[in-house]
């Protein structure tokens, strides 16, 4: 990965995973703190089973995770871009580099419901009438070599207002394909179109037509 540009080109960043990473490699220990919230009825006696009460972490740290992802980039480039010869559902999840096309998917579930005329003429209202149940819009990534990701994201892990393209699409925004590389949790599930189910980590905008990569990974595929 080169540093120079990299924090312009940033489009998601998960910082509990950034911030974990570093934990991991620096053995760093930040300042934690554990506060114990209880609900409403903490007087009451709760049930063996039943979760009365919760428990928050918050840390400390003394540097950003901008500054963080920066000391991460050797260990980084040290994972390999994903492969669907190596990956099948039933496996454990896997963490990989891709690359390809970050755009925003629709999908509605609708139902069909049929009246019949037991008696008489059969009414208009006979006809089947179609109606949608739910509709649902997600990120996604396609490859070159058409491999699909359906993305599960978290809105406050984008920068500059791009989740806000889900919400848009269909009436302020027409298209989004924006050319990336990312950094994804890749899980042994598939979506109804044959998408693998994957959560992203590191999503950078990239410039086709240049040489100059921000994350590349070594050569192979895991």
């Amino acid at each position: 990965m080169n540093k120079k540009g990299i924090f312009e080109s940033l489009i998601y960043l998960d910082k509990d995973y950034i911030s974990a990473k570093y934990e991991e490699i620096s053995d760093f220990s930040p300042i934690t703190s554990i506060t114990k919230t209880e609900g409403i009825n903490a007087g009451i006696r709760i049930p063996i089973l039943s979760a009365g009460a919760s428990s928050i972490e918050s840390k400390t740290y003394t540097i950003s995770t901008n500054t963080m992802l920066s000391e991460l980039i050797d260990e980084l480039n040290l994972i390999r871009d994903f492969s669907t010869y190596k990956h099948e559902v039933g496996q454990k999840s896997k963490i990989a580099w891709v690359s390809g096309s970050l755009s925003v998917a629709k999908v509605k579930l609708s139902q069909t419901k049929h009246t019949s005329t037991i008696l008489g003429t059969p009414k208009k209202s006979d006809k089947p009438v179609t109606e949608n149940i739910a509709e649902e819009r997600f990120f996604k990534i396609a490859t070159s070599d058409n491999t699909k990701f359906a993305l599960i994201t978290s809105p406050d892990y984008f920068f500059s207002g791009i989740d806000s393209f889900q919400s848009l699409l269909g009436t302020v925004v027409h298209q989004v394909d924006i050319p990336v590389r990312a950094l994804v949790r890749v899980f042994s599930s598939k979506s109804a179109f044959d998408e693998w189910i994957a959560a992203p980590l590191i999503i950078v905008e990239e410039d086709p037509s240049s040489a100059l990569k921000l994350f590349a990974a070594p050569t192979g595929a895991s």
